[in-house]
This record gives C-alpha cells, sequence and structure tokens, in this order.
C-alpha cells in the first residue's frame, strides 16, 4: 500500500521540514510515502472563510486523484489512538486498497462538503495543531506503523 500526505499549504516550518525529511526516510525502507502540497488560498480581511475552504476543497478534488481511500484528518472527527489507526490501515490492506491519502485543512480547516465526501475523518487530538504540525504527527505514526506491521521493535 501506498500513502500520501496532502497539505493545504506547503510546510515550512524549518524543525518540521527536518522531521518529515527524517519519517520520510525511515518510511521509505517499508512503503511509498510522499508529501502533496495543495496550494493555500490567502486570508485576507473580509474574505468569507466558507468561500476559502471551498477553493482549498476544489484545488484538493483536482489535485488528488480517487485511486484509493481519502482520510481526512480533522480536530472533531473520530478520535484515532494508535492502534484504531493500525486497524483501520490494516482493514485497507486486507481490502486490497493501492493508496491511502491522509488529508490535512489549512487554517481554517476543510470544507464540510469535502467533509462529507472523504472515506472517513479522523482525529489526531481534541487540540488544535497546525497543518503543519499534523503532518509532522502523522508521518510518526505511520513509520510507527509500518515497522510493526515488520515486525520490529518501534525505539525511536
Amino acid at each position: 500500500m501506498k500513502f500520501c500526505l496532502v497539505t493545504v499549504g506547503k510546510i515550512k516550518e524549518p524543525f518540521i521540514q527536518e522531521g518529515l525529511r527524517l519519517y520520510l526516510e525511515r518510511i521509505a525502507r517499508y512503503a511509498d510515502f510522499q508529501v502533496l502540497p495543495v496550494k493555500e488560498e490567502r486570508l485576507v480581511k473580509g474574505a468569507s472563510p466558507r468561500v476559502i475552504m471551498e477553493r482549498e476543497a476544489a484545488r484538493i478534488r483536482e489535485k488528488v486523484p480517487r485511486n484509493g481511500v481519502w482520510l481526512a484528518l480533522d480536530r472533531l472527527g473520530q478520535p484515532a489512538d494508535s492502534l484504531k489507526l493500525f486497524g483501520l490501515l490494516n482493514r485497507y490492506a486486507d481490502q486490497g486498497q493501492p493508496r491511502v491519502y491522509f488529508i490535512v485543512g489549512g487554517p481554517l480547516g476543510l470544507a464540510p462538503a469535502l467533509l462529507e465526501q472523504v472515506d472517513g475523518v479522523l482525529s489526531l487530538s481534541p487540540l488544535t495543531f497546525t497543518h503543519e504540525m499534523a503532518a509532522l504527527l502523522l508521518s510518526e505514526q505511520l513509520y510507527r506503523y509500518l515497522t510493526v506491521q515488520a515486525g520490529e521493535k518501534y525505539h525511536k
């Protein structure tokens, strides 16, 4: 199974770039994993948050193929601890899903219409994280999952 992390907006923080680079290298030993940024809409005074999220959702739909499972990350989604996430990924693997796309919204989150179109909505935490932090946390969890699947101890 291949994995893709879709982020609204680029990863700009140097420490998060470094962390993602580290996890991309580690994950590459087990699976294909890529980060796919989607252009974020500028937040300008007076702009409608709904319109901004809808424009970002349209970019996601244009850029991300429907050749696999779409999982959105949202603080109001289904709470997912590591074991629940691992079970979900195992189920997709058993179903023969070729790819899992993890979709992380921008500062305003993801458009409600997009959340209705995805295959699942997960929450990493009831806390709100930047898309950059969510990307890093998810990458660590994906690495943890892959090492467990490979029968290795997770040490990092």
